[in-house]
């Protein structure tokens, strides 16, 4: 993956990380609902990929 691709990847999973965030009372609790633990997953997945390459 190239290093704009992956920037683009982290930007994305960060948008659908703070979208879901915002609209899911369970997330909003700090008690990530099923489907939000995936979302925030994979955002920090792509946040400690992208700071490992920095």
């Amino acid at each position: 993956m190239t290093r704009d691709e992956q920037f683009i990847a982290y930007m994305k999973a960060f948008e659908a990380s703070t979208g879901h965030l915002g609209s899911c009372a369970d997330c909003q609790e700090d008690a990530p609902c099923e489907i939000g633990e995936e979302i925030h997953a994979d955002f920090i997945a792509q946040q400690d990929a992208w700071n490992a390459r920095t």
